[in-house]
Formats: C-alpha cells, sequence, structure tokens
C-alpha cells in the first residue's frame, strides 16, 4: 500500500531523506519558536517548555541560528551540485535556483531575527510569522530541488 511506498522512499531514496530532515529541522524549529512568546504563561501554569527550562533569549538564538545554518547549508550544497561538470543545463537551473533562493533566506532570517527582543511577544511573534512564509516558500521550490 502507500505506506509501504512512503517508508520505502523514507529508507531508500536519498532525495526523499534529505527533504524529510529538512523540513523535520524546520518543524522543530517553528514548534519551539512557537514557545517563546508563551515563557510567562508557561512558567506561571508550569509548563516546562524549552523556552522555560533554557529561558527565551536563548531558545531563540539557538532556533534562529539552526534554521539560518540550515538554509546556508542548503543553499551551498545546490549552488556547488549545479556547478559541477557534466550537469544538463536545466539540472543547472534548477539547483542554482534553490541555492539563491536558500541563500537569501538565510540572510533573511538573519535580518529579522537581529532586531527582535526575545522576551517581548509581538516582536517574536512577527518573527515567527515570517519562518512561516519561509516554510510555505520552501515547499514551493521543493520540486526544483534535484
Amino acid at each position: 500500500g502507500s505506506s509501504t511506498s512512503v517508508l520505502h522512499c523514507l529508507t531508500t531514496d536519498a532525495r526523499c531523506i534529505l527533504s524529510s530532515l529538512y523540513f523535520a529541522v524546520f518543524g522543530v524549529v517553528i514548534a519551539l519558536m512557537k514557545d517563546v512568546p508563551d515563557a510567562k504563561g508557561d512558567r506561571m501554569f508550569n509548563v516546562r517548555t524549552f523556552s522555560v527550562r533554557l529561558g527565551q533569549k536563548r531558545v531563540y538564538k539557538m532556533m534562529h541560528r539552526l534554521l539560518s545554518t540550515l538554509f546556508a547549508g542548503v543553499g551551498a550544497s545546490f549552488l556547488g551540485g549545479a556547478a559541477l561538470p557534466g550537469v544538463s543545463s536545466t539540472l543547472r537551473v534548477c539547483r542554482s535556483i534553490v541555492g539563491a533562493s536558500s541563500i537569501a533566506a538565510s540572510v533573511s532570517v538573519q535580518k529579522e531575527a537581529a532586531p527582535v527582543d526575545a522576551e517581548n511577544p509581538k516582536e517574536v511573534y512577527g518573527f515567527y510569522m515570517h519562518l512561516w512564509k519561509l516554510f510555505f516558500l520552501s515547499y514551493i521550490v521543493l520540486p526544483l530541488a534535484r
């Protein structure tokens, strides 16, 4: 059935594995970033989120750095893959688009994250919403990731 084919893809196809890992890391960043603006309430109700345990600033910094690094690594890999000898022009264009958009996303994460006060829920929420835009943009370029 379809669950067998998904499992087969996740265990044998490098593209499937890498794209799954990419979106898994991105998902973790979004999940942990979601808790940053809620730390005060979580603390009041004894909800032991990472933001409560490690501090809002620390979680915020770790997550935006992780995501920026993920984007930069993906960007460098695809740009490097586009420059390989013998790569078709179509594949070169696809890889260049994915690489350039990933580098742009990395810069965007750094630029948007820099002025945010991790203890200001409104500012963190604005950054969090920016991450969702990047998440959906990642799905738009996914078909080009070859």
